[in-house]
C-alpha cells in the first residue's frame, strides 16, 4: 500500500476534493484514465492496473489517497498513473505530493 498526501496551494478558492470530482465528471466516458466506483474510490479503466485508489479530503484541505493493488508488485503502475493524472489535471492547484510506503 502507498499513501499519498497532496498539499493544496495557499489561496485556492476551491478544494482539491471538489476539483478532482469535477474533473472526473468532465472526463467520464472514453476520455478518462480512472473510473469512479464509489465516493472517493477509483479504479483504472485498464485491467492491466489491478487495484483501486481510495481518496478523501482531510482537515486543512489536504487530499489523502491510498493506493492498493490485488497483485503484489503492481502498485507502482497504479501509483504512477494516479500521480500522472493529478499532474495533468490539477498541477496548478497543489503545492506538493508526499508518498508513504507501507
Amino acid at each position: 500500500m502507498k499513501l499519498l498526501q497532496i498539499i493544496p496551494k495557499e489561496g485556492n478558492e476551491t478544494s482539491l476534493k471538489a476539483l478532482l470530482k469535477k474533473k472526473e465528471r468532465e472526463l467520464r466516458g472514453t476520455a478518462t484514465t480512472f473510473v469512479r466506483t464509489g465516493e472517493g474510490r477509483w479504479v483504472h479503466k485498464s485491467k492491466n492496473y489491478p487495484g483501486w485508489i481510495n481518496w478523501d479530503e482531510v482537515r486543512g484541505g489536504l487530499l489523502v489517497a491510498e493506493v492498493q493493488t490485488k497483485k503484489d508488485g503492481m502498485e507502482w503502475r497504479l501509483l504512477q498513473a494516479f500521480i500522472g493524472y493529478l499532474d495533468r489535471h490539477l498541477h496548478d492547484h497543489f503545492e506538493s505530493i508526499s508518498i508513504t510506503y507501507r
